[in-house]
């Protein structure tokens, strides 16, 4: 039989498991050589067939019974080898079949520790590749941003002159005025950009923000839209303090949020996008805000991934899945949160975790909580 410690030993390898199997004796390694013992334990028949005739003489019946004993006990040896010869196979068999079996299992640990390493090395692969791309991504952006900011400056600029120079038409001015604050708005998306790229903390400051304010202006400047596809916006504001979080940050998640949810409600009949802030109760407590609609919801299978760049559920070249990672990574430079939830009667939730306001004073950009960029 084959010992314990071979049976419990967990990391023994296949090259020595297969020396003691070829170690190991086999029967029919000597097979010519146990003939011969087998031969000769016969033999000792021989001396009691010699007195045979000597006993015929004295005695016939005695002879013909001692005779037919003698023939009768003659295998009994031969019996006894074979059945000893027969037990070693079986040990021998047994103990193959254990070696066997402790070398499948051998190569299964193998085959297993082989795919791991294959899928860590191709998940290190993914993640090499995907470093690679958000580096070059944003030094385009980077480089980008940088220019895009004078000609905004130029829109804005000429944007304020044609106020002063149109001021007595009414209907003219109100177009412009929302012209020039949705240019201001993109001039503010830029300049976070850029400082975020760079790692770096802006001179400006921000004031806590009211969040009534931002989330208000980003309704009104999508319900025209949603109106045209037969989707409702409804906002519940809730009596909350102010967050320690600039206003156009808020508008820009805000808004990203809700252009994703009109385009799942797209194919949707009575489509609803509710934003929710929830009552403040604790101080110190986190503000909670959720941007909920009843459209199919996120897919289980992204569900996991969907803060991820490059990660989407649109199948056309124009959505390369960065929204929600450039929204969870600006967030998070201001000490917030968001999160997906599942809409227990069907469509998706997006909660916002703002910090409420820490200090009466203006906070820099890209305000890091402990006060020091990473």
């Amino acid at each position: 039989m084959v010992s314990a410690e071979v049976l419990l030993r967990p990391n023994g390898s296949l090259k020595t498991l297969q020396t003691e199997a070829n170690s190991r004796e086999t029967p029919n390694s000597s097979g010519g050589l146990r003939l011969v013992p087998l031969v000769l334990s016969s033999v000792w028949i021989l001396p009691l067939l010699l007195l045979g005739p000597w006993i015929y003489s004295i005695n016939l019946k005695l002879a013909v019974t001692l005779t037919i004993v003698v023939f009768l006990v003659a295998p009994v040896p031969a019996i006894l080898m074979l059945r000893r010869y027969a037990h070693k196979l079986e040990e021998n068999a047994i103990a193959a079949e254990v070696l066997a079996e402790q070398l499948r299992l051998q190569l299964e640990t193998v085959r297993f520790r082989t795919a791991r390493l294959r899928e860590e090395l191709q998940a290190a692969d993914r993640q090499a590749r995907l470093t690679h791309q958000l580096s070059l991504l944003g030094q385009f952006t980077a480089g980008f941003m940088h220019e895009f900011n004078n000609p905004l400056a130029i829109v804005a600029g000429r944007l304020e002159v044609l106020l002063d120079e149109r001021k007595e038409d009414a209907r003219l001015c109100e177009d412009l005025e929302q012209m020039l604050k949705e240019t201001r708005y993109m001039g503010n998306i830029a300049r976070t950009l850029l400082q975020a790229l760079r790692r770096e903390r802006s001179s400006d400051v921000f004031e806590p923000c009211d969040l009534s304010n931002p989330i208000e202006e980003s309704v009104v400047a999508l319900r025209a839209h949603a109106k045209t596809q037969g989707i409702e916006i409804l906002f519940q504001p809730s009596d909350i303090p102010h967050v320690d979080v600039p206003e156009h940050v808020i508008a820009e998640v805000v808004r990203g949020l809700l252009n994703n949810a009109l385009a799942a409600l797209k194919e949707v009949k009575n489509g609803r996008i509710l934003i929710r802030v929830d009552d403040y109760q604790t101080a110190g407590a986190r503000v909670i805000v959720r941007i909920e609609d009843n459209g199919p919801g996120v897919p289980e299978e992204i569900s996991e991934h969907l803060f991820e760049p490059f990660v989407t559920q649109s199948t056309g070249r124009e959505r390369l899945g960065l929204g929600l990672f450039l929204a969870a990574s600006v967030l998070d430079m201001y000490d917030e949160r968001i999160r997906y939830e599942k809409r227990e009667s069907g469509g998706a939730v997006f909660v916002l975790e703002l910090p409420p306001t820490r200090y009466t004073r203006g906070q820099h950009y890209h305000w890091f909580q402990g006060g020091k960029a990473e």
